[in-house]
């Protein structure tokens, strides 16, 4: 009987740091604004998040999700720069400090965040994007029964559950999405901002082509083994080899 009233205060306690924590992101956001790269779907986004972030990196001060920093608590963390507290009120303290001392006195701020944006139930995404408001809305894949389905209703619930990332965007932000995927492909002919499709099958905007396994030797023999994957990335009449090594498989070109 006593551990209920424990339960509720935890959860009381988690609701009120995560408004807060909420709130000072919002105001980080308002004044530093940087650019905000927003990557959701059920198959690849932590992929396509790192690599998004290697290229931004190369040449803008870039933050990127950590782990499985794509909650409604893990994301206000991640634009706040501060980290999970897990179950010690003395963290999640420090964190609420950091936060107000970050919009309230000037800092560096990175010009662009890359984050990773989950659902692990209804109404998750829509709450994180109607503050969030990305310049940029990335949707992967989604596989044939995309994780955390059994929280929803129904496949097509988790996917408009999603689908809030892109409809959120600000007015010049920009859909990427991946042509291949049926599902994807229905419900951005409804996003009204600027898309830029990517895939392999006819009709994206940014394709793959000429994909195939690269083959090398570890030692001096002559025998050679799979060592990674090349294709060819074309967009609009250009095109341009790519190879990633230490990697087999589509599901790795398409963060490439």
């Amino acid at each position: 009987m006593r551990s209920r009233p424990i339960a509720n205060m935890k959860n009381t306690f988690k609701t009120i740091v995560v408004k807060i924590l909420t709130w000072e992101a919002v105001m980080v956001i308002r004044k530093y604004k940087p650019k905000v790269v927003a990557i959701t779907g059920s198959v690849g986004k932590t992929s396509a998040k790192d690599a998004i972030y290697t290229v931004l990196s190369g040449s803008f001060p870039t933050r990127r999700s950590e782990k499985s920093f794509n909650s409604e608590v893990g994301v206000p963390l991640t634009i706040l720069g501060c980290p999970n507290g897990w179950s010690n009120p003395f963290i999640w303290l420090g964190n609420i400090i950091e936060g107000f001392l970050l919009f309230a006195l000037p800092h560096k701020y990175p010009e662009w965040l890359v984050l990773e944006v989950g659902a692990d139930k209804p109404g998750d995404i829509e709450t994180v994007s109607k503050w969030l408001k990305p310049d940029v809305a990335v949707i992967t894949r989604f596989g044939d029964v995309p994780v955390h389905v059994e929280f929803f209703p129904s496949i097509e619930d988790l996917i408009t559950e999603k689908s809030f990332l892109a409809q959120e965007l600000r007015p010049d932000g920009v859909f990427v999405f991946n042509h291949d995927d049926n599902r994807i492909r229905t419900f951005s002919e409804n996003i009204r901002n600027r898309k830029v499709s990517f895939g392999f099958e006819p009709g994206a905007e940014v394709y793959g082509s000429h994909e195939s396994v690269l083959y090398g030797s570890y030692d001096t023999s002559a025998l050679e083994f799979p060592i990674g994957i090349t294709m060819k990335v074309n967009y609009h009449g250009s095109s341009i080899p790519v190879s990633l090594h230490g990697a087999l498989g589509r599901q790795h070109m398409y963060p490439m």
